[in-house]
């Protein structure tokens, strides 16, 4: 047995059969003698193999040795070319190690350069800040603060200033060289301006000059105020206090001169004390004027009573032009006292406006300060402007005048809170409070002059049921107040609607104390309805319908026609007017015994009906025809009296059907209302 056969071997066999096909593996078994044989054959032929391979070396042994010689060549060449490759990754190495060094300091370096850059900005500007350059000394030092120059070298001045100030002076010396030079320049730049200013502020007092224009000149150089006031507010303050105080008294001397000379342009036709509303007109001219002509020839109240076209101040005319008095004078011109007011109101409140846009735009002032320098600055105008204003109206004996004030008032306190300026209410409630007084005073004595009236110096008028020229008067000054509120765009409100109500109860009393000395009850009443008409008459327009006035009257007026249709009916309806008021409680409450006893009566008034009915349906047109030359007022009173006349028929034609009155024949023979209504329908008025 083969040594080298081990277990090993076994097991390397055993696995290689267990890989092997079974059938090939078979098929060896079968034949084991042709293995034996197909063994020694394969290894005959290895060692014939092994034999020409040693013979085939031998044979190329010089070829061998050349490609040895080679190989070891190749190694040595690949020794040194690793060699190289070694030393260069560790070239690589330390390549890389200086780059990054290189990029640190690089980082370094622009740092460096960034720092040095700021710094040399830093420097140059401050070097240049506080470097005072020779062309601004003698800019400052040389030139007339007018020229544009000396503006610029200010400004340059001013931010050195500041921009030292604000840096504080550290421990650079050329500060401490710099800092003398700008003092000096400040003060001399100081001096120059407040010299600049005071002069044209000086230049306000000059009579007849515009001051508006110098305030222009100081808006154009506020700065110079500004850098007074940055650097040296002793001298702003006195700046201030200067400018303060001129164009206060400049504003007290205008406003006085043009106050005085605007009221010598006062009409002469003014009202006056003996223009009231219970003021008799005296008949001028004699016995001829008052043999041909029966209307007295009187002062022409016109302009006292009527509105006319005065209105036009609070709409048209508000913001006209400004009535110059020189001009007024030279063209013979004069005006109603409330255009006089509008005036002298109008170019308060314009200068009022422009002063105080001024005031805070030139001193830098906040709006507190703004509205303190500008009360100080006008309040001389104001004491001037309502002194004369209360001297004025207190000569005032214009009622419509002094309202148009009140309004106008409300109106220029409204104009200043448009403009967004402080509206100074005190000076326009202590104007409207004294225009409110003198306007209640001057109230109260036409209602007075109406209530004392001596009705007896009148009689002679009164035979006449027309409307009194009294009462024209009162209608006419209660329509221009209804008309002015409503312009003025405000309601009427309390104060107002008193005087209206005392004005008009002094009218209506004075009506009845006159109506009483008409000759009959017809007559009487008749007057009060023609005079009541007039009243609405004049007071038609809408917003007067909506006022209690309106109303109180309508409803007097209403009172007395009620009244006077039964005037008017008794003569031809007497009889059966009386049986209605009489029967009808009667028949409602079923009294049939007492209403036996109205049989004859009743018999007597429906004969007396029959005869008399169209008859007196066309008298009482024809009365009502002559009785009212007013058409619209005729018609309404002659409806309402056929309507009553109407409805009396139909009442009395209802008491003649009770059960009472069946028995009575003559009760069937009453005319049918309807008969009645024809016959009315007749007259009936055609517009």
């Amino acid at each position: 047995m083969d040594k080298s056969f081990t277990k090993e071997t076994l097991e390397a066999c055993l696995t290689h059969l267990a890989r092997a096909d079974s059938n090939v593996v078979r098929q060896a078994l079968d034949s084991g003698e042709q293995l034996q044989e197909s063994s020694e054959d394969v290894g005959q032929k290895l060692s014939e193999a092994h034999k020409s391979a040693v013979q085939e070396c031998i044979a190329q042994a010089d070829k061998l040795v050349t490609l040895h010689t080679q190989i070891e060549s190749c190694d040595r060449i690949f020794e040194r070319l690793q060699n190289m490759l070694c030393s260069f990754q560790d070239n690589l190495g330390s390549i890389g190690e200086d780059m990054k060094q290189l990029q640190v300091q690089s980082l370094d370096i622009h740092q460096e350069l960034e720092n040095r850059q700021k710094v040399r900005a830093e420097l140059s500007q401050f070097v240049d800040d506080i470097v005072v350059p020779q062309n601004m000394i003698g800019a400052i030092v040389g030139l007339d603060p007018n020229e544009r120059g000396f503006i610029e070298a200010l400004h340059e001045l001013h931010h050195k200033i500041n921009l030292i100030n604000s840096r504080g002076e550290g421990e650079a010396l050329a500060v401490h060289d710099a800092l003398p030079v700008l003092e000096n320049l400040k003060i001399k730049a100081v001096e120059k301006v407040r010299e600049w200013l005071l002069l044209k502020i000086y230049m306000f007092r000059k009579p007849l000059s515009n001051y508006q224009i110098f305030q222009h000149q100081l808006l154009k150089s506020r700065f110079f105020y500004e850098f007074t006031l940055k650097h040296d507010p002793a001298v702003a303050q006195e700046i201030q206090d200067e400018y303060i105080d001129t164009i206060s008294k400049m504003f007290f001397t205008y406003f006085k001169a043009y106050a005085s000379r605007l009221f010598k342009l006062m009409m002469k036709d003014a009202a006056t004390k003996e223009d009231v509303l219970g003021a008799t007109d005296v008949v001028k001219g004699g016995a001829i004027a008052g043999l041909f002509g029966s209307k007295p020839q009187v002062r022409n109240r016109a302009t006292v009573f009527s509105l006319g076209s005065r209105d036009n101040v609070l709409t048209t005319d508000f913001l006209s032009a400004l009535i110059v008095p020189h001009a007024a004078t030279q063209n013979n011109q004069t005006f109603q006292f409330e255009a006089l007011f509008r005036s002298l109101q109008l170019a308060f409140v314009d200068h009022y406006s422009h002063e105080y846009l001024f005031v805070a735009d030139f001193f830098v002032a906040e709006e507190a300060q703004a509205v303190d320098l500008h009360s100080k600055a006008m309040s001389r105008a104001v004491s001037v402007l309502l002194k004369s204003c209360e001297e004025q109206i207190a000569l005032s004996w214009d009622a419509i005048s002094l309202h148009l004030c009140v309004c106008l008032s409300q109106k220029f306190h409204s104009l200043l809170a448009e403009r967004e300026v402080p509206t100074m209410n005190a000076y326009w409630e202590t104007l409207t409070n004294i225009l409110w007084v003198r306007f209640d005073q001057v109230m109260t004595g036409h209602n007075e002059s109406v209530r004392i009236l001596d009705i007896k110096k009148l009689q002679q008028n009164l035979l006449d049921t027309r409307p009194h020229y009294i009462v024209r008067r009162y209608a006419e000054l209660t329509s221009a107040f209804l008309t002015v509120t409503k312009k003025s765009g405000r309601d009427i409100g309390p104060k107002m609607e008193a005087l209206l109500e005392s004005s008009e109860d002094a009218v209506e009393q004075l009506l009845a104390r006159m109506a009483s000395l008409q000759q009959n009850p017809r007559d009487r009443i008749l007057f009060l309805i023609n005079n009541y008409d007039l009243i609405l008459g004049i007071i038609d327009d809408h917003e007067s319908k909506q006022s209690r006035i309106h109303a109180i009257v309508h409803e007097l007026e209403q009172k007395c026609i009620d009244e006077f249709v039964e005037v008017i009916l008794n003569p031809h309806l007497g009889d059966i007017m009386k049986l209605v008021s009489e029967c009808e409680p009667l028949a409602t409450q079923g009294h049939t015994q007492l209403l036996v006893r109205y049989n004859d009566k009743l018999s007597s008034a429906v004969l007396t009906f029959n005869q008399k009915w169209k008859p007196s349906i066309e008298a009482i047109h024809q009365d009502i025809t002559k009785l009212f030359t007013n058409f619209r007022l005729g018609s309404h009173i002659l409806q309402a009296i056929f309507s009553k006349y109407i409805q009396y028929v139909q009442r009395f034609s209802k008491i003649t059907t009770h059960e009472t009155f069946l028995n009575n024949s003559t009760c069937s023979e009453l005319v049918n209302v309807h008969q009645v209504m024809s016959e009315v329908k007749k007259f009936k008025p055609v517009y």
